[in-house]
């Protein structure tokens, strides 16, 4: 049994979920719109701030989260995007115009990798 100080918190019952992922960007519009009509995620109804601070997706149960920032992550973390078929999706960003390399197999699964406008990395792995 894990307890947090002396507050009575019994942690092995409490349930933790992953909730969303966060980029910190400097170009919102920008790359809301990669996001948007590139990859293709489809936005939340319900934004609860301004969308030049503060912007989600909806991608299950954890959300992506873009957050402005005056100095922005940099590609020093990479997003891993779960898709039902890696060859469609690395056919539709070909259609969208982005130079990409060829799919490569890791233990029977397709993966590619290409960066957002703010050259955060960006994983698709999936079955072909």
């Amino acid at each position: 049994m894990s307890w947090i100080g002396n507050i009575g918190v019994d942690m092995s019952e409490m349930k933790i979920s992953l909730g969303g992922v966060m980029l910190f960007v400097k170009d919102m519009k920008k790359v809301i719109a990669f996001y948007r009509d590139v990859i293709g995620l489809t936005p939340e109804e319900d934004q609860p701030f301004p969308e030049h601070r503060f912007y989600r997706f909806d991608t299950g149960e954890c959300k992506l989260c873009l957050h402005s920032a005056s100095k922005p992550n940099e590609g020093r973390q990479k997003l891993m995007l779960q898709v039902e078929s890696v060859n469609a999706m690395h056919q539709h960003l070909k259609s969208k115009g982005l130079r990409l390399r060829p799919l490569e197999n890791e233990d029977g699964y397709g993966i590619f990798d290409i960066r957002d406008p703010e050259k955060n990395r960006i994983q698709f792995v999936g079955k072909y």
